[in-house]
């Protein structure tokens, strides 16, 4: 009698549930729901996030609002969500290097991407572009690494931070060629701030998502050497691929929505939905456009499929380069 009282009590449990997986998925969302941002406002992922925002708000009827926490490449901005309830209503807009490499990148993280977020959705990939300053007096890919190799350590890169795209993809670049550069982490705004250095020739070198670079470029302001992926950037059409010049440096650089483990399976459901809908809206793909990302469509497994993934090829990279913290 106490086994089937033990199993009746499992079973009414089970039962409540899922009624209450239920009841959530058809009152979600009730009050506003936050996408915590781990880059400072302006930025790309910021302005994709604000984007995304404004759609999931009209679609959900509810406001959505981007919350910034930039700082320790996403770390702080990782542990606060796992903070948070896991409700579906604070959400963390993180990129591979949030859920791929952190984990092989820093010793004390304070949580496990792959265990403690589930995926919601994927969201899109962007290519990279090495530029450099035209003060440095090269003009092509080849001829910046002769001059690395004729002066190893002389030439210095910028990247928005230890353990950023912009640091391992550059890295990377050093490694595949055999070439000395010296890694230059420029704090503040990131990105935009890296950018602005390499201008100035402070640190002439740097590989990064194109939408910083594109307006440079054509004004001559930097001078693009190449860029990664399968086929070159139409609004750069005269720089060639990493591929074309014989240089193998495929780079991940995808962005996604994630919740905290134990978010109810219905409300994933429910935003993965909403989320692949605003894709596919006009005002999406004009910001996509602009930004020259790729869109993925993606179920919310997909995001942690991709996590694996990168985790199991980078680790060992990271590991080999000797950049862990």
């Amino acid at each position: 009698m106490n086994h089937r009282r033990a199993a009746l009590v499992l079973i009414l449990s089970a039962a409540a549930s899922l009624a209450a997986t239920a009841a959530s998925a058809q009152t979600y969302p009730t009050k506003s729901i936050k996408i915590v941002v781990p880059q400072p406002a302006g930025s790309g992922p910021d302005t994709l996030a604000r984007t995304l925002a404004d759609i999931l708000g009209k679609s959900l009827n509810q406001s959505v609002v981007v919350e910034n926490r930039p700082g320790a490449n996403g770390t702080l901005a990782a542990n606060y969500v796992i903070s948070q309830p896991a409700d579906g209503y604070t959400l963390f807009l993180a990129g591979v290097s949030n859920m791929s490499w952190n984990s092989h990148l820093y010793k004390t993280l304070g949580h496990q991407p792959a265990k403690d977020f589930t995926g919601v959705a994927a969201l899109a990939n962007t290519p990279f572009v090495t530029a450099v300053a035209p003060s440095l007096g090269v003009k092509t890919l080849p001829e910046l690494i002769k001059m690395a190799k004729a002066e190893p350590g002389r030439i210095s890169y910028a990247s928005a931070g230890i353990g950023n795209s912009t640091h391992l993809a550059t890295e990377l670049l050093k490694a595949r060629t055999g070439i000395q550069m010296q890694h230059v982490p420029i704090s503040g705004a990131g990105g935009p701030t890296a950018v602005t250095s390499v201008m100035a020739g402070d640190t002439p070198v740097i590989t990064t998502v194109p939408v910083g670079l594109v307006p440079q470029i054509k004004a001559g302001k930097l001078i693009g050497l190449a860029v990664t992926g399968d086929r070159r950037l139409a609004q750069l059409p005269d720089v060639p691929t990493f591929k074309e010049l014989g240089i193998d440096l495929d780079i991940p650089g995808w962005y996604s929505i994630v919740a905290r483990t134990a978010t109810p399976s219905s409300v994933v459901a429910r935003l993965n939905a909403e989320i692949n809908k605003a894709l596919e809206t006009p005002e999406m793909k004009e910001r996509l456009a602009g930004q020259m990302l790729t869109a993925i469509k993606s179920t919310p497994a997909d995001v942690l499929t991709m996590t694996k993934r990168d985790s199991n090829v980078w680790g060992p990279i990271i590991e080999r380069l000797g950049i862990a913290q």
